[in-house]
């Protein structure tokens, strides 16, 4: 009993240890654009804020660098010739006398290198002495460029936002980014941190790390690399998206639409251009898709509507539905079916399921393995068939006007014909051929393990949706 207590006390002994530690790592190590670094100070405890500012003269097409940590940087429009700075600092100390005895040695530092304004703080030189190792201090920086000012932006652990400018370059970690009304191109990198982007009038370049991404009125292409983060896009240029372990929704593409994601569903819709999506672990739907679709999804359902071009489409322990296609359609599916109406020019299709097609024109060969077929054409059948089926059924509908010639086998099974018009010139058990119209295009029917029945369309069923 007496062991048993004290191996429990060496225990708790042991996780607080490890608790004291982890606290410690956390308040003195971080992760931002610079990599690894040591923090200085300690954040916690009272804290008391003291205010500075300055103007600086500079001339027409300056461009400005904020360099910051441990605090927030806000840059937006003001006055033309001149850039104000204000700075407010967050001192942490016991009482306020000490900390305001700390922040007045915290200053702005602006220096302008030919074109370029640098601005910034004197932290690395506080940190560098015993006090400044000591003490924990924010530097949050509001800076007033003048209009269409290029800005670029380095900071940790601390929000960014700038708006108004002539471009952007923002580097950040551990706190949001939000860039809007940018003139010109844009380039965000972010960690740990939310990202937000809208109303940028060129390019805009977007690398995320552990954050949500949006974007928004992108009048230039638009390239996402987001890991552990969903994406959102709407009203865009061409679309480019790299997505790891998140969502991703896209709407209002002008242009071409490009999205690799892995371990997220993606959902897109209204893309000009042609749209391509491979995806992991999570369905993909498009729709209203003015080219070509190519959707490739592992462990995942594919659903597309409304596509002006073809659609390939392959994914697998899922299934695929497609409506209202105007292009050639190819699929293949493992383990799941298939259902598909108003195709306006044929199907290719391989499935480990049942395949339903309602309302189709153009060739259509269909072959299933375990599951059945069933086939409606949009109007009179003309066109070549081809639909095999195993441990499955094969019914295909004729509407009035058809002309093609049928050989119909199932083994073993039977085969039913019930067309008016359609003249059987073989029969045997199993088997049937004949011609309905005179003749034309072959359709062949085959199904193992299971029946083949021909049957003429009901009233309205060859009708798109």
């Amino acid at each position: 009993m007496k062991a048993s207590k004290i191996g429990l006390l060496i225990l708790v002994l042991g996780f607080g240890g490890v608790v004291e530690t982890a606290w410690s790592v956390r308040q003195n190590i971080g992760f931002g654009p610079q990599g690894c670094r040591v923090l200085a100070g300690r954040f916690y405890g009272a804290s008391y804020t003291f205010d500075a500012q300055q103007t600086v003269p500079v001339p027409a097409g300056t461009t400005i660098e904020v360099d910051n940590a441990f605090g927030g940087v806000n840059v937006r429009a003001g006055e033309p010739g001149q850039v104000k700075i204000s700075l407010r600092k967050v001192v942490f100390r016991p009482t306020e006398e000490q900390a305001r005895a700390f922040a007045s040695g915290v200053q702005i530092k602006a220096a302008l290198e030919g074109m370029v304004l640098r601005v910034g703080t004197n932290r690395d030189e506080l940190e560098n002495r015993a006090e400044g190792r000591e003490v924990g201090f924010e530097t949050h920086l509001e800076v007033t460029v003048p209009p269409a000012t290029a800005v670029t932006v380095r900071n940790e652990h601390g929000r960014v936002d700038v708006a108004d400018a002539a471009a952007a370059d923002v580097t950040n970690s551990f706190d949001a980014v939000r860039v809007e009304r940018v003139s010109g191109p844009a380039r965000i990198q972010s960690r740990h941190g939310d990202v937000a982007a809208s109303t940028v009038g060129g390019e805009l370049s977007l690398v995320a790390r552990h954050g949500r991404v949006q974007v928004e009125d992108v009048q230039g292409r638009v390239t996402v690399d987001s890991e552990h983060g969903d994406v959102s896009a709407a009203r865009t240029g061409g679309l480019v998206v790299r997505a790891t372990h998140g969502e991703v929704g896209v709407e209002s593409v002008r242009g071409d639409l490009e999205v690799r994601g892995q371990h997220g569903p993606v959902r897109a819709r209204d893309v000009s251009g042609a749209a391509s999506v491979e995806s992991s672990f999570g369905d993909a739907q498009l729709e209203k898709v003015g080219g070509d679709a190519r959707v490739t999804v592992a462990h995942g359902g594919i659903d597309a509507s409304d596509v002006v071009g073809g659609v390939t489409a392959e994914t697998s322990y899922a299934d695929v539905t497609l409506a209202r296609i105007g292009g050639p359609v190819q699929v293949k599916v493992s383990h799941g079916a298939v259902k598909a109406r108003a195709l306006e020019k044929g199907a290719q299709v391989t499935a480990s399921g049942d395949v339903e097609i309602d309302g189709f024109r153009g060739d259509v060969r269909v072959e299933v393995d375990r599951g059945g077929v069933a086939l409606v054409p949009a109007g009179a059948l003309t066109d070549r068939v081809w639909a095999s089926a195993t441990h499955g059924a094969v019914r295909l509908e004729v509407p009035a006007g058809s002309r093609f010639a049928l050989d119909a086998t199932a083994e073993p099974g039977e085969v039913e014909v019930d067309v008016p018009g359609l003249v059987l010139t073989s029969t045997s058990s199993g088997v049937a051929k004949g011609e309905i119209g005179g003749g034309g295009n072959p359709v062949h029917l085959q199904a193992r393990h299971g029946d083949v029945r021909v049957q003429a369309a009901t009233t309205g069923a060859a009708k798109n949706p």
